[in-house]
């Protein structure tokens, strides 16, 4: 009886430890965005490539997590208009790092545009995700999909997440579902985040270090100041077009 009562103990106890274990570490996302889909006429396009990955990745804890990109960098294409001059395109990533607290329901974002920082400090809004009762595997792992639509902005999404890593975090801030989100899929293809390495160790100090500096703002107030930026840059924010 005794020993049969120690073997239910150890295995409590290593279930914990999996629990454990399964709500921290790092997962690695291709962000890959389709630059098509943000041109506005079939001259530019020819001169951009349709896709576009970049590496981001999130670090998690339960409730917390930190989400930027690998390494922020310029990347500079050459092409040929149809006037046979050679273009020069340059494609920056901006600045982005996302800090969430789902128990405390905290929001801090450091965004760039146009060059200037902004400091986005807002109180975490829960996204009304739907479930569709679809499923299917990402990376070895059981995912249910759950959908949402905004709109006001013309924005829908589809999220794929695993229920056996109980974490409410998700690429560029998007989460509050019940597991961690692994695909998340932006307008039909304008922007897909896709897992592409999942690692679950304990975390540094800094790996969770809230962002800092820049003009501080809400997320209305910022989401006013992108919009109008974006009508002035012709929706194409983010490149730059050189003819020589």
């Amino acid at each position: 009886m005794k020993k049969t009562m120690l073997g239910f103990l150890i295995a409590l106890s290593y279930l914990g430890n999996a629990v454990a274990q399964q709500n921290e570490g790092i997962v690695g996302y291709d962000q890959k965005i389709n630059m098509h889909r943000r041109l506005p006429d079939e001259s530019m396009k020819a001169m951009v490539p349709e896709f576009r990955i970049n590496k981001m990745q999130l670090a998690f804890r339960g409730g917390e997590s930190l989400y930027k990109a690998v390494a922020v960098n310029d990347a500079n294409e050459e092409a040929t208009d149809a006037g046979g001059n050679t273009v020069r395109m340059v494609i920056r990533v901006p600045l982005s790092e996302v800090y969430r607290n789902f128990d405390q329901k905290k929001n801090v974002e450091l965004r760039e545009l146009a060059g200037q920082k902004f400091l986005i400090q807002d109180e975490l809004r829960q996204i009304p995700w739907k479930l569709t009762g679809e499923s299917k595997k990402i990376n070895g792992y059981d995912c249910m999909q759950a959908t949402y639509a905004n709109p006001e902005r013309k924005q829908s999404f589809v999220a794929w997440f695993a229920d056996a890593i109980p974490v409410p975090s998700g690429p560029a801030g998007y989460g509050g579902l019940p597991g961690l989100i692994l695909e998340l899929d932006m307008n039909e293809g304008e922007m897909i985040y896709t897992a592409a390495n999942l690692t679950f160790k304990k975390l540094e100090d800094g790996d969770l270090k809230v962002p800092s500096g820049g003009k501080k703002v809400t997320e209305t107030e910022f989401n006013k100041i992108r919009d109008d930026y974006m009508k002035e840059a012709g929706g194409i924010g983010g490149v730059r077009i050189f003819r020589n």
